[in-house]
């Protein structure tokens, strides 16, 4: 790995004139000790060390590199066209594309300096942006003047350099380093970690999950460490996946689960269906409501009727069925267990005759508590969900492909709205044994808010 200084070279360097003490690429040089120094020349100071006689800049690294022992390989960046170095836009490019070549031809573990205290307001300024920007890995290093003050940034013709090296008080014993790191705002970042802001809140983890990615790829580990694992989490909770991974490794992402246990899996899928219609799927939105609707179904009965989940229902391949063997039994002795089977023999012909036990169906939950329960809300809102909703749009969206949009749902359903049929699966909870708080269907938002809180930690 080596260290790689990249310095303009301004008015005192290498040594000042006025006080005899480094100027900011040589003292860089002194405390920093990079391996390979880029030095660029404007046309000014190129004339300097174009001069046999003169050399003071590769000549001062030379004395340095003997006293305290340490090489330097010396590159020259030379610009004698340069006679105005004081335009930024200039600088701005052709720093941009000269560091862009150091950079490739650099390993992947070599550490950038760059001097941002050296050359003209306009030098400074295209690489203070460009650090800003964070296109480039790299320590930008500030060195404060002896008197904590500007100074004459000024050589005059009778520039000796030996002697002023003699007299320079930074090669003194102990003499301060006054050279610091720079803590650049930077500016891509900000604006990458302001997008993933942006997807969280619109839901969308798999793009905020990327776009963190990218980030890493550019910027320090430890910035991006600090909320990106919780984004892979977010991404796969979104995405319906087993997260316990992450709850044992993450223990303060427990709160954000209100629901444990058996029921937690039924919650989670609501909190998806949720979210689609939030992002604007609504295709999806429709399509994911079936297996919702007859989950709630099963346990609206389980809790109000009769545990049927328990006594009566078999799993047979994968598929949940009608054991009829054991609901004859169960009507024999049970007057609420012989409704129930009387409710789906009359609803069904061949319910007694078919071959194989029937599978398990949201329309024959609807029959049971129509025919079973005494709540008329609770019939009501069932049977919107079944007969408006699932019957009317879910069953065509899952043989059709055609657009879909809030209109023709509205339409399709008797004026009911995506938030609005979410809004009566919420209520549908209620009857369950499921214990659902309003305030739980907010937990993506919670979730979203404790991850933008790890984005902002600094």
């Amino acid at each position: 790995m080596k260290t790689i200084l990249f310095s303009p070279v301004g008015g005192t360097d290498p040594i000042s004139q006025t006080n005899c003490y480094d100027g900011s690429m040589l003292h860089i040089c002194r405390h920093r000790k990079p391996d390979v120094v880029y030095l660029y020349l404007s046309a000014e100071m190129d004339k300097h060390e174009d001069d046999e006689n003169d050399k003071r800049y590769t000549r001062a690294i030379e004395l340095l590199e003997e006293k305290i022992g340490h090489h330097f390989e010396i590159r020259l960046i030379r610009r004698p066209e340069l006679n105005n170095p004081h335009d930024f836009n200039i600088f701005f490019k052709d720093f941009r594309d000269v560091i862009k070549n150091i950079v490739a031809e650099s390993d992947q573990d070599d550490r950038l300096l760059v001097n941002i205290s050296s050359g003209t307001p306009g030098m400074k300024s295209a690489l203070n942006v460009m650090a800003a920007l964070g296109e480039f890995k790299c320590t930008c290093i500030q060195v404060t003047t002896p008197e904590k003050k500007l100074q004459n940034h000024e050589h005059t013709n009778d520039f000796e350099l030996k002697t002023l090296w003699d007299l320079d008080p930074d090669n003194d014993e102990g003499a301060e380093d006054r050279s610091s790191d720079v803590e650049c705002p930077n500016l891509l970042l900000i604006k990458g970690e302001q997008t993933i802001k942006s997807f969280l809140m619109k839901y969308d983890y798999h793009a905020a999950y990327n776009m963190a990615l990218d980030l890493s790829k550019n910027y320090p580990q430890s910035r991006v460490s600090q909320y990106i694992d919780y984004l892979e989490f977010a991404m796969n909770r979104a995405a319906f996946k087993n997260v316990d991974s992450y709850l044992k490794k993450f223990p303060e992402l427990k709160p954000l689960f209100p629901i444990e246990g058996a029921d937690r899996p039924v919650f989670e899928y609501a909190l998806l269906c949720d979210l689609k219609w939030k992002r604007g799927e609504l295709s999806d939105f429709i399509r994911s409501l079936s297996p919702l609707i007859q989950e709630l179904f099963i346990r609206v009965t389980n809790k109000n009727i009769y545990p049927v989940s328990l006594e009566m229902i078999a799993e047979n391949k994968g598929h949940e069925t009608w054991n009829r063997k054991k609901m004859q039994a169960i009507a024999e002795e049970n007057i609420t267990g012989k409704k129930i089977y009387d409710a789906l023999k009359n609803a069904y012909d061949d319910f007694e005759s078919a071959k194989n036990d029937p599978y398990v169906t949201s329309e024959n939950f609807c029959e049971i508590i129509n025919k079973v329960s005494t709540v008329s809300e609770l019939k009501d809102d069932i049977n919107i969900l079944r007969n408006q909703i699932e019957k009317k749009i879910r069953n065509i969206l899952a043989h059709k492909i055609f657009y879909v949009d809030e209109t023709w749902i509205k339409k399709e359903t008797g004026n009911l709205s995506p938030q609005q049929i979410m809004k009566l699966l919420k209520k549908v909870f209620r009857y369950t044994s499921i214990n659902v708080r309003d305030e739980y269907w907010a937990v993506y938002d919670e979730m979203n808010k404790f991850i933008m809180s790890k984005i902002d930690a600094r």
